[in-house]
Parts: structure tokens; sequence; C-alpha cells
């Protein structure tokens, strides 16, 4: 772990430009450098913030209206005859009904259905 500094930007660029992901070998050993340029750590968390917000909403639209949260579902309910109770209505991806992880028959009286698009 290293910073160097240097007077000027294009000098700064160039580095970065070469040696960015450059291997090395030395001896029977070799490494990738990794070569960035220096933030401060507000920079930092504000870029991996927004990358997460971008990823975040990539998901939420990729899934938006192809899941369903069902509650009150009965205990008695099997995971099949719950897909089938949706099945008319589209293309099924996933249909579960969440259980009790100890011994995973007793219904929690929710689940979720994924239809395709």
């Amino acid at each position: 772990l290293g910073f160097v500094n240097f007077a000027e930007h294009e000098s700064a660029a160039k580095a970065l430009e070469e040696l960015a992901n450059k291997r090395f070998e030395e001896g029977e050993e070799s490494f990738e450098l990794y070569v960035s340029r220096a933030q401060k750590k507000t920079e930092r968390t504000r870029e991996i913030k927004s990358r997460l917000d971008a990823l975040n909403q990539e998901r939420v639209s990729k899934y938006q209206g192809m899941n369903l949260y069902v509650k009150n579902i009965a205990d008695t309910i099997s995971d099949e005859t719950f897909r089938e109770a949706f099945s008319p209505f589209g293309t099924i991806t996933s249909a579960r009904i969440m259980r009790d992880p100890v011994d995973q028959k007793t219904s929690k009286g929710f689940g979720f259905v994924n239809f395709a698009e």
C-alpha cells in the first residue's frame, strides 16, 4: 500500500492509464497492480452509495409487478396447491410458502409468487 503524488495532472493520468491492472513478475510470484485516483472518504462513500442505489433500482425495476406477497395462508395449504392457485394467471418462476425453520412444516402464514415476464 502506498501513495504517489505527481506535480502535474498529466503525469498522474498517464501513470494511471499505463499501470492500472498491470501484471508484475517477481521471482516465482506474480501480482497485479491496483492503481486508482486517491479519493477523500466522502468521495468514496458517495461513489459507493450511488453504485449501490443504481444496482438496487435495477433490481427493483426488473421485478416490478412480477413478485407477489401473499398472506393469511392456512397451515394446511401445500406448496403445490399454492402454486396451482396462481398458475392460471401466468408462468410462475417460483412459488413458496415460508415455513418455520425448525420443522419446515409449519407455515408462517405468508409466501411469495414470482411470475415470468
